[in-house]
Order: structure tokens, then C-alpha cells, then sequence
């Protein structure tokens, strides 16, 4: 399998990306760069792959084991070095469940899945970053 990504120059700094089924999204950087701010930082696009990647996941592992959540919402954290090249040293996943009942070790093992063993992104980005979690049930 093989994804393919077409990253149009929009003008200034500002690119649009889209992938193989027409799906866009926007890349740009901010005033001080020459950009307008008008899209993405692409730094923080792998941030939003991982929060996607594990969501899913999570959502279809907790499905399995009949763990009905009414909401669940990710918030992704990248801490960058201070090298030239910046990368991501550590990353923390604060995951927000909301529902009736719900097992905290359940929820825990779901997350474990993902990050371990499912999401292809989470696989990718713990080659040189620290990834963490943290699960608050509201």
C-alpha cells in the first residue's frame, strides 16, 4: 500500500496539500516568515496524524469491548528540542473520555493498543520522540 500527497504552492509560504481521494488541507507559517498564517505549521501536521491514527484506534478497540463513550476528544502535545533541526523529544496525548461507567482500565488498554501495537503513525514518531498519555474521564 502506498499513500500519495500532491502539495500545491498557494503563494507566499501558504501550500495546499491534497491526498488521492480530494481531501485538503492547508500549510502555511507565520507573518515573521513571510507567511500569512493561513493553514498548518507543518510541524504540527504530525501531531494531527497521531491524534487521528489513535482516535480511530481507540474508538474501534473500545467498540470491541462494548465501551460506550459519549464523547472523546485528544489533545496532542509536541515538545521540540532546541537544535537547529527541531524534532519532537516528547509527545503527550491527554485523552478526555465522557460517559456512564466507564473503565478506567478498559480505556487504558485501548490506548495501550494503539500506541503499541495498531497506529502506524505512533509506531513512526516513537522512533525519536517520547510518546505519553494520560486518560481524565469528565
Amino acid at each position: 500500500m502506498s499513500h500519495k500527497i500532491n502539495c500545491s504552492w498557494e503563494g507566499q509560504m501558504k501550500f495546499k496539500a491534497i491526498d488521492e481521494s480530494g481531501h485538503e488541507v492547508f500549510m502555511d507559517i507565520g507573518p515573521p516568515f513571510g507567511g500569512n498564517n493561513e493553514g498548518f505549521l507543518p510541524m504540527p501536521m504530525l501531531l494531527v496524524g497521531l491524534g487521528g491514527c489513535m482516535g480511530v484506534d481507540v474508538k474501534i478497540i473500545l467498540d470491541k469491548m462494548r465501551v460506550k463513550v459519549e464523547s472523546m476528544n485528544i489533545e496532542v502535545i509536541g515538545e521540540t528540542n532546541d537544535g537547529s533541526q527541531k524534532t519532537y523529544e516528547e509527545i503527550k496525548l491527554r485523552f478526555y473520555f465522557k460517559g456512564d461507567n466507564l473503565n478506567i482500565d478498559k480505556l487504558e488498554k485501548a490506548i495501550k493498543l494503539s500506541e503499541e501495537r495498531y497506529c502506524n503513525v505512533s509506531a513512526i514518531l516513537s522512533k525519536s520522540a517520547k510518546i505519553v498519555h494520560e486518560i481524565l474521564i469528565l
